[in-house]
Order: C-alpha cells, then sequence, then structure tokens
C-alpha cells in the first residue's frame, strides 16, 4: 500500500497541504515507508505525528459534519480551527485546478475512463470540434475537481468527472436535438445513473454509520461529489449554445 505521494502527485493534486508535506518528512526520517510501520511507528515519530495531525488541514466538509456529529454524541466540543483552503492554487499553481483528472490509481482505472473516453469523444468531439471541445473538458473538469475538494479534501484523483459531463451533456443534447445523431443506448444513461445513486446510497449509509462507529466506514474511496457535479455541468453546458452542433 502507497504511503508516500509520488512525484507526479505532490505536482498534480488538487491541493498540498502543508500538514502533508511535514508527514511525508516524518515518514522519511523514520523510514515508515510502508502501512504497517506507519501504523507502529517509534515513540519519536508517534510525537511528531501528533504535532502534525493537529496542525489545521483542509479534508472536506463531509469530514468537518462527521467530526462534528461524532464529538456531539460523546458530548464532547471540540473547537474548530478552520483550516486553509486552496494552498497551493493561492501560490499560483493555477493548473491543480485541472490536474487531478490526469492522475489514475491504477491501471485498470485509467483503462476503464479512457474506453469511456474513446467512446464518448468519437460522439461529441466531430460535432462541437476540437477547441470546443477541449473547453468542454477544461470546464467540466475544474467545475467537478472544486466541488470535490470542498467536499472531500485534496486526496482525489480520475477523469470520471469529466466522463460523466460527457454522458450529462450527450443526454441533455440527445432529447433536445435528436437530429445531431448522438443515438447513445438509454441503457448507458440508465447504468450511469444507477451507479452515481449506488454510491451516493452507499457513502450515505457508511456516514451514518461512522458517526457511530468512528473506525469502521464502509463506503469505496470513490470521488463520487465529482461524478455528480461533473454530469449536473455537463447538462447545463449542453444548454448553452456556444456548446451546440450548429455554434
Amino acid at each position: 500500500e502507497q504511503v508516500l505521494l509520488t512525484p507526479i502527485q505532490m505536482s498534480f493534486l488538487y491541493d498540498l497541504p502543508e500538514q502533508r508535506l511535514l508527514l511525508d518528512d516524518v515518514i522519511i526520517k523514520y523510514q515508515l515507508n510502508d502501512a504497517k510501520k506507519l501504523e507502529n511507528p517509534p515513540a519519536a515519530a508517534q510525537e511528531e505525528i501528533k504535532k502534525i495531525e493537529n496542525k489545521p488541514s483542509w479534508m472536506g466538509l463531509y469530514e468537518i459534519i462527521l467530526k462534528k456529529l461524532q464529538n456531539k454524541k460523546k458530548s464532547v466540543d471540540t473547537p474548530y480551527k478552520s483550516p486553509p483552503l486552496f494552498e497551493k492554487i493561492r501560490q499560483g499553481q493555477v493548473w491543480r485546478l485541472f490536474t487531478p483528472a490526469l492522475l489514475h490509481s491504477g491501471v485498470l482505472h485509467i483503462l476503464f475512463n479512457m474506453l469511456w473516453l474513446w467512446y464518448l469523444g468519437k460522439l461529441m468531439e466531430p460535432r462541437l470540434k476540437f477547441m470546443r471541445y477541449l473547453f468542454f473538458i477544461i470546464i467540466v473538469a475544474v467545475v467537478s475537481n472544486s466541488f470535490q475538494y470542498l467536499m472531500g479534501g485534496p486526496y482525489f484523483l480520475g477523469f470520471s468527472g469529466v466522463i460523466t459531463g460527457m454522458i450529462g451533456y450527450i443526454f441533455v443534447r440527445q432529447k433536445n436535438a435528436p437530429w445531431e445523431g448522438y443515438n447513445v443506448p438509454n441503457a448507458i444513461f440508465y447504468f450511469i445513473g444507477i451507479y452515481i445513486f449506488a454510491l451516493m446510497f452507499l457513502q450515505m449509509g457508511s456516514f451514518v454509520f461512522q458517526i457511530f462507529k468512528p473506525k469502521a466506514g464502509f463506503a469505496p474511496g470513490i470521488a463520487n461529489t465529482a461524478h455528480i457535479v461533473g454530469a449536473l455541468v455537463g447538462m447545463i453546458l449542453a444548454k448553452i449554445p456556444f456548446f451546440t452542433k450548429e455554434s
């Protein structure tokens, strides 16, 4: 299991909080380069990690709300420390708004997304032409990434927010302008819709479960906010004349 961030991840993640950089320094210093070692670090490392964990770091609204509800259940009133937002972006690293879409967790992840991109892209690009198609991808990626960051923190990756944006776009164009000839089977729209809602209900169930059993969450680490927001942005762009075939 990966413990340290790779150089590409450090450059391309939506944000790279100071807390994470300090933690990586401790991992390197004490050679805690696998998950088992990190779970049982030496006493000196534990002290340093504890200090680092006390530094405010944005982990998303999901985590903030969950901790508040957990503390309320325990009758503990922990003061909220406002963490810094958009640390690296505010330093001028604006490419991070887009680049999480280029990161993937493995070969199967990137293969799955690229197959979808090939299938949907060969429908959209000839109709929108290259520059509008590229502009569409950038807009959907930036907006879906930003909402995912606000909801779940900076540690997410993948192109699937753009994929759901493309599906949302085609869904609207196919309904409103069938003469554009997308002809995507309804089964694909049903599949993606069921997939997103199934993940949403799974994550909601995990959220409720974690209130009572903090270490027993079971939701997969999937950026579902990006899926939902991507689909909505794609549907909105499908209504804008600039992103139609006639433009």
